[in-house]
């Protein structure tokens, strides 16, 4: 799509961004004057922004917790109040909506925002779909589906419940490489849980289970299927979930398979993440998947072997994290870019980012 010549990137913005950051008596009055300026100036140019925000879990965040808190990203209030935001000041599109601009180039509507939910919480359908529907607004929500067919953690919790009901001082790991993690303090058993996590996120071919069965050995934390599978009821969505928001007006669409980072796994087996997952979707749904999101959002980028891989899945729309907001004029369907939220944005620092999405990036 053509960059718009009459648009050009206010230099003062990045400007303002640092001042809000370094200057705490700016922090209250001067993002709503933001907002409400570039408000006014949206009613009078198109918007240049597809804004795509990224969720995981609707839930309280300072719960304590034996599984990974920091997938709860926003409490159901302030989601609550965020909608009604959108609702008044934006256009809250559909899946489909960015399929047919990407695909036809049709136009799509005034501030154009597009909800996502990653994984396969059991607080999406419970929390999530009620409050969307309540406004008559939809998302699009990305389920991991190993974990929903086979009842088992995500990996991440997995990760978090080992070692947070470890009693070791420390756990000595050999595979895939010699590693020590220290838990005798809190501060100490969250850098180690940190360290765990970024090399699953971050190794080539790691034989995943392999490495997760040595971790709860060295931990000495052992997970029986069924408490597993309880667990497991409590915190994900079953399939009739799964298509019971289909029915109420949600999208559903890939987190891939088992939710490996896509750049750290071989051909063979980033085709078979990719494929399986679309083709159980689809058994589940009775209906075509054309969309997906990266597990832990890299973006591809320059990696044209997985865009290749992608699209030779079946997929027309893919959708990394933590990059930003889409223009219009470059918007890459294989490589839409998400801004994430977190549970300790205030109302007016949403707000302000969504009028004026430089802020976020």
């Amino acid at each position: 799509m053509p960059r718009p010549a009459r648009y050009v990137r206010p230099v003062a913005y990045a400007a303002l961004k640092l001042r809000l950051v370094k200057t705490p008596g700016l922090s209250a009055a001067a993002p709503a004057l933001l907002a409400a300026q570039r408000w006014a100036g949206r009613r009078l140019t198109a918007s240049p922004f597809i804004t795509i925000l990224a969720y995981h879990r609707a839930a309280d965040p300072t719960a304590p917790t034996e599984y990974d808190e920091g997938v709860v990203d926003v409490t159901p209030e302030a989601f609550d109040r965020q909608l009604e935001f959108l609702d008044r000041f934006c256009s809250v599109i559909s899946l489909s909506d960015l399929h047919a601009f990407a695909r036809d180039g049709k136009k799509l509507p005034p501030n154009p925002v597009l909800l996502t939910f990653d994984d396969g919480y059991k607080d999406n359908h419970d929390v999530v779909m009620p409050l969307l529907a309540k406004r008559g607004q939809s998302a699009v929500f990305f389920v991991a589906t190993h974990y929903l067919e086979a009842r088992r953690l995500f990996w991440w919790d997995r990760v978090n419940l080992l070692l947070k009901r470890s009693t070791k001082e420390r756990l000595e790991l050999a595979y895939p490489e010699a590693l020590s993690l220290p838990l005798r303090t809190p501060a100490e058993r969250a850098a180690s849980i940190r360290a765990v996590l970024r090399v699953i996120k971050d190794r080539f071919a790691l034989d995943l289970e392999r490495f997760l069965e040595a971790l709860a050995e060295a931990a000495d934390v052992h997970l029986s299927r069924e408490d597993e599978r309880r667990r497991v009821d409590d915190l994900l969505m079953t399939w009739d979930e799964v298509r019971a928001l289909r029915k109420g007006g949600m999208d559903v669409a890939s987190h891939t398979s088992t939710h490996r980072v896509l750049q750290t796994l071989p051909p063979d087996r980033l085709a078979e993440e990719l494929r399986t997952s679309r083709a159980t979707l689809e058994d589940v749904l009775g209906e075509p998947v054309k969309a997906i999101s990266y597990p832990v959002g890299k973006p591809l980028g320059r990696a044209s072997h997985i865009k290749d891989a992608v699209r030779d899945a079946g997929y027309d729309l893919g959708f990394s994290n933590c990059s930003g907001v889409n223009h219009a004029w470059s918007f890459d369907p294989l490589d839409a870019r998400r801004m994430p939220t977190d549970a300790d944005t205030s109302d007016a620092h949403f707000r302000t980012v969504i009028a004026v999405p430089y802020l976020a990036t």
